[in-house]
């Protein structure tokens, strides 16, 4: 805990540093990602395949920008430096980022749902949809669901399961081709699919506690509350209080656990997935990424599923490797690491609150003019406050971890008792 300090100072440092590049990606990020939800709402109507395809990319405006921050970091910390000789088993090359991308989709999407930016994305896109649509024609219904490409859970399994195998197939084809322009199409492949599950995640969410409160169970039971509080007397406001805050706390286990540690998983992904010694035993790995690749080419001795077996988990190692690396870290450094986040990710918000005293009160269509606006300003300022602090966090992980951690630190002063002699 007490080099929490010494990661704040090489933040801010990797922040000054770098200050200029942060916020010319940050702005062209925020930009790209709100051109692609003008995009897609365009396209819906008449293409609504290819702005299904546009709405999935509104995500790769806040990730990619970030990314790209990391790897300007990396440059300034040395615990990051090296390079790692793992072979991507499928594609039977050297392993890159883009080879892992699920394992960076996964814990990002996380945080992108946790944000609520999913929510907007979405809210958005039907709003401007429905206003089109409602505008342009005399029906009353309009399936939202269909222009978002929101499928039931059963499609949505089945383009999962056809995604998995098609990116195995598109590194099977790489590894004959050596065209690696593939890696790419495998990544949006990676992308579509995880976004999917991401929107299915909101949908049945926001269904789900719809269906819950019409339900007579959920109706009794609020009633039987409301009746309790009713004969507690003076009682009723502190029962009543304490339900509320304890409600807040299960509301706000998002924001408060989820999101850092999905952060924490991004960076060490990032940052981590080209260090040789970084996640544990050099040799064992090696010996791991030999087996991958034997299952890989199994192919051509009838193991398709062993090649499959072998190129999922060449596809998720990155991501349980990272989580391994902030395991070891210790359970008070990442709660520590947790409450710095949560302050340093309300910053965003206060700044637009700042903006809102500074401009003053505005009539409603301005606000609604001036709303996309306000909202970029928040985006920017997220993204240029945690790429540094996510850098300095997984180089002091890093370097915990190569020095033993912080057990193997208090080991010299856990012996008190002599040895017998």
């Amino acid at each position: 805990m007490r080099d929490v300090p010494g990661v704040l100072v090489t933040a801010g440092r990797l922040l000054a540093r770098h200050w200029p590049a942060f916020l010319v990606l940050a702005v062209a990020g925020a930009a790209v990602r709100a051109a692609t939800l003008w995009a897609a709402v365009a396209l819906s109507n008449r293409q609504s395949e290819l702005a299904q395809l546009l709405l999935i990319l509104a995500p790769l405006g806040y990730l990619l920008p970030v990314i790209w921050m990391l790897h300007l970091c990396r440059g300034s910390l040395p615990n990051l430096q090296g390079e790692d000789d793992r072979v991507s088993p499928t594609e039977g090359r050297q392993r890159r980022l883009v080879d892992i991308a699920v394992s960076v989709l996964v814990p990002f999407l996380a945080v992108y749902v946790s944000y609520g930016f999913l929510e907007q994305d979405i809210l958005q896109f039907r709003n401007e949809a429905a206003s089109e649509e409602l505008g342009n024609t005399f029906v009353e219904e309009v399936d939202f669901r269909d222009r978002l490409g929101l499928y039931p859970v059963q499609v949505a399994a089945m383009i999962v399961v056809v995604a998995w195998v098609l990116r195995w197939a598109l590194g099977r084809f790489e590894h004959r081709t050596k065209f690696l322009a593939l890696a790419v199409v495998g990544a949006v492949v990676e992308l579509y699919y995880t976004s999917q599950l991401a929107g299915q995640g909101f949908l049945i969410k926001t269904d789900g506690m719809e269906w819950l409160a019409r339900r007579r169970a959920y109706q009794w039971f609020q009633d039987g509350y409301d009746a309790l509080l009713g004969r507690l007397g003076f009682l009723a406001d502190p029962v009543a209080a304490t339900v509320d805050a304890g409600q807040a706390v299960l509301g706000s286990f998002d924001s408060v656990v989820v999101v850092p540690i999905a952060w924490l998983t991004v960076g060490a992904v990032v940052l981590g997935h080209q260090l040789a010694e970084g996640h544990g035993d050099g040799a064992t790995r090696a010996g791991d990424d030999a087996d991958d690749a034997d299952d890989a080419e199994g192919g051509r001795r009838g193991g398709l599923l062993r090649s499959f077996g072998a190129d999922l988990r060449g596809r998720f190692g990155a991501f349980f490797d990272g989580l391994r690396l902030l395991s070891a870290a210790g359970l008070y450094p990442m709660l520590v690491f947790s409450l710095v986040f949560v302050v340093a990710l309300r910053l965003p918000g206060l700044l637009v609150r700042l903006s809102r005293v500074v401009v003053g009160p505005t009539e409603h269509g301005t606000y609604l003019a001036f709303q996309p606006y306000e909202q970029a300003l928040g985006l920017v300022a997220s993204m240029v406050v945690v790429a540094p602090l996510l850098a300095a966090a997984v180089d002091w992980l890093v370097s915990s971890r190569r020095a033993g951690g912080p057990a193997a630190r208090r080991a010299p002063e856990a012996a008190t008792t002599a040895a017998p002699r």
